[in-house]
């Protein structure tokens, strides 16, 4: 229990207005609050609790208020006004604390930001570049893109009325290299502000507004992070003006443009109203003849596109940045606990974890990358030396880890891996459960947290999404509705709704809380029809009662709408049961005199090329599965296989490089071949919709047992693959 300060600011004269006024910066704001927090008694965990027991809107982990205690980061306007909560500052004296703050945010903002022109394109986030010779200057001589032209007529077109230009693509394609020298063409002046998070571009919105330039590369930092960056902030930001410029990699951006829908989180439709208000420009990692030619006149003078053009399996900016020479240290790696550590951390940048990762983190994870013999045996400085290894530059620019600090000289914080690293090694593997363990145990991040839950629910493994949304929930007091859903898929409606009422309890005007508490409260009654039936021994009512708690209830509804009369639903339950590969239902509705379940039956058999089941209904009058069997008889005869190898490994390209449609196409072509091994490998590899992709082709298949495909879409699989077996640790 919490004591509860009674005490106000101006009882002691803490911290007057005239001490308010003398601050200069946030350094001083900062220990002007410490000294509150001294005054007050409280520790870290105990503002955080106390924020908690007093229901504000924002959380308080220490991680967000050490920094800025310490002078470290400008404190968002809502993270002080929960301070001054906590500290139990009356209203007169927030006011003077408010002032303050408001008068540092436009003070700061109008006299301390630099011009963009006055930072270094290292700073800016630009690779180093592999040294060479006689090589000088911070960057190589900059090869013209041929969306040069294109990105900066973005830029300048009708610019004081504000931009928002996102470069999509691969890691190493020369994005933000090509952004740097577009905005140095464009707005060389403007000065320049790269927020560490979305709670800096509120403030920002609260400040003075003037022309300036919101620099947000990597953008996947702001992405369903909390508080979210939305377009409405964007909007705001453009009538500055502002050239709001960011960069993406491209299998982000694939993510999160993918189609909406039901089943598709709120955060991933908010990232997509946001990626639709960008001009977005695509980045090739390979050179045009163009590009190609002018790379070679600029080797006449620079010696490092010389060298970069030299090689010939790798593309000039992937080499520049000595992408190439980083996977082959990783592949011949002097030992397995320097591989180990790179792999570990690849696959923890794949997952959504970008916070640097300490070596604790490292120490718990590497058992699962390490034979037993390797695990029982290892040398006495197997990390140190790993690390040491890992962070071995090559050209003397990059290393596959990279040491990051806390702002302060000397204070290791952890590592993070090379973009282009953790992009080309391990996509298709799903990293072991040792891996995921670890990472839900040593990420304290909100918005790392969010990202692994999310990761681990494209891959099936439901396990570990569990365990990050209870972390999430400990730590921050967030994720508890994501969590109900994981509870409700997995049949525990119960466990879900307790879940919902004591947040509901102590946060009572959480609306998205309250409506999803009504509703698997409404859904309650069925499940427990169905589980009933179920235990006697219905087998039928124990497949409907995995779907209920699997979708929500969706098709369970559309299932009563079409039976109770409704041709609309009927159309739609059958397009559903197709796209989950219900061939018995469907068969079933169909035989019943159900038009549209005939016509998605036999479109489904078609795709799957299963002339005989089609020869079977056709033969007994099925009108439909005759016209799918013409047009199978019509078409070519069978498919290459080195072709079909050759357009799947094409699209696997086209999901690095960003096309929108890669991924889609890629589940749908696997699903119609019927390639359960290739469906497993994208989704270990987190490709979105191969999951219902291959829940779907085995609920297809007349040979595979209908319970277990009802337990794989509500428990999921086992780190290393194997299905999750309900109950067990």
């Amino acid at each position: 229990m919490i004591e509860v300060v009674s005490r106000g600011l101006s009882d002691l004269t803490i911290v007057s207005a005239a001490d308010l006024s003398t601050a200069r910066d946030w350094a001083d704001f900062g220990r002007l609050l410490s000294r509150l927090k001294l005054d007050r008694g409280l520790s870290f965990i105990q503002i955080q609790k106390r924020a908690e027991a007093l229901s504000l809107q924002r959380s308080l982990p220490p991680a967000t208020v050490n920094p800025i205690m310490k002078g470290m980061r400008r404190p968002a306007k809502e993270s002080l006004e929960c301070l001054l909560e906590v500290f139990d500052v009356r209203p007169a004296e927030r006011t003077a604390w408010l002032s303050a703050w408001q008068r540092l945010v436009e003070t700061l903002s109008a006299t301390s930001l630099p011009r963009f022109d006055e930072v270094s394109p290292r700073q800016l986030g630009v690779h180093a570049a592999i040294t060479a010779g006689d090589s000088s200057g911070e960057l190589p001589v900059y090869v013209q893109r041929d969306f040069d032209d294109h990105l900066r007529s973005h830029l300048s077109e009708q610019i004081d009325r504000g931009r928002f230009v996102l470069l999509v693509g691969r890691s190493s394609s020369g994005k933000t290299r090509s952004l740097y020298e577009a905005v140095r063409v464009v707005a060389p002046n403007w000065p320049i502000v790269q927020p560490s998070g979305t709670a800096e571009i509120i403030d920002l919105l609260h400040g003075t507004r003037q022309r300036i330039i919101v620099w947000l590369d990597e953008m996947q930092r702001f992405l369903g992070a909390d508080p979210r960056l939305t377009k409405e902030h964007v909007i705001r930001l453009l009538q500055f003006p502002a050239l709001v410029v960011a960069t993406l990699w491209s299998d982000d951006y694939l993510m999160r443009r993918s189609p909406g829908g039901s089943g598709v989180p709120a955060d991933l439709q908010n990232d997509r109203r946001l990626l639709d208000l960008a001009e977005v420009v695509s980045v090739s990692a390979e050179l045009s003849g163009e590009e190609r030619a002018a790379a070679v006149q600029a080797a006449r003078t620079d010696p490092r596109i010389r060298l970069a053009l030299a090689v010939q399996d790798a593309g000039l900016t992937q080499v520049l940045a000595a992408g190439p020479d980083l996977l082959r240290r990783w592949e011949h790696a002097p030992d397995p606990y320097a591989k180990a550590v790179i792999s570990f951390a690849a696959d923890a940048r794949r997952l959504g974890v970008l916070s640097p990762i300490t070596e604790a983190t490292f120490e718990s994870a590497i058992g699962g990358y390490l034979t037993s013999s390797q695990r029982v045996n290892r040398p006495p400085r197997w990390l140190a030396d790993a690390l040491a290894f890992s962070q071995q530059e090559v050209h003397g620019a990059v290393a596959a880890l990279a040491t990051r600090d806390d702002g302060r000289t000397g204070r290791l914080t952890g590592y993070v891996v090379a973009d282009y690293v953790a992009q080309h090694i391990r996509r298709a593997q799903c990293p072991p459960a040792g891996a995921w363990e670890a990472l839900v145990t040593g990420v304290e991040d909100a918005e790392d947290l969010r990202r692994l839950a999310f990761a681990a629910t494209a891959r099936m493994r439901y396990r570990h999404e569990e365990q990050a949304l209870r972390r999430l929930l400990e730590l921050h007091g967030e994720g508890v509705v994501e969590l109900a859903g994981v509870l409700l898929r997995s049949g525990r409606v119960q466990e879900a709704l307790d879940l919902l009422r004591q947040h509901l309890d102590a946060t009572p005007d959480d609306r998205v809380a309250a409506a999803r508490h009504a509703h698997i409260a409404t859904l309650a009654r069925r499940v427990g029809e169905l589980r009933t039936a179920a235990e006697a021994g219905d087998a039928e009512a124990g497949r409907r009662l995995a779907e209920l708690c699997a979708d929500g209830g969706v098709a369970d509804a559309l299932r009563a709408r079409a039976d109770a009369g409704s041709l609309l639903a009927e159309e739609d339950l059958a397009a559903l049961l197709a796209d989950r590969g219900a061939v018995d239902e469907l068969r079933s509705r169909a035989d019943s005199g159900k038009q549209p379940a005939a016509d998605a039956l036999a479109e489904l058999l078609a795709s799957h090329g299963r002339r005989d089941l089609l020869q079977q209904r056709a033969e007994r009058g099925d009108q439909a599965a005759a016209r799918q069997l013409m047009k199978l008889r019509d078409s070519t005869t069978a498919a290459d296989g080195a072709a079909v190898q050759a357009q799947i490994a094409h699209l696997r390209r086209g999901i690095i490089g960003g096309d929108d449609a890669a991924a889609r196409q890629l589940t749908t072509l696997l699903f119609d071949l019927r390639n359960e091994a290739e469906l497993r490998r994208e989704v270990d590899a987190g490709t979105l919709q191969a999951a219902e992709r291959l829940v779907a082709l085995l609920n297809a298949d007349e040979n595979v047992d209908r319970s277990f495909v009802d337990r794989l879409r509500t428990h999921g699989l086992e780190a290393d693959g194997a299905p999750c077996v309900p109950g067990e640790a």
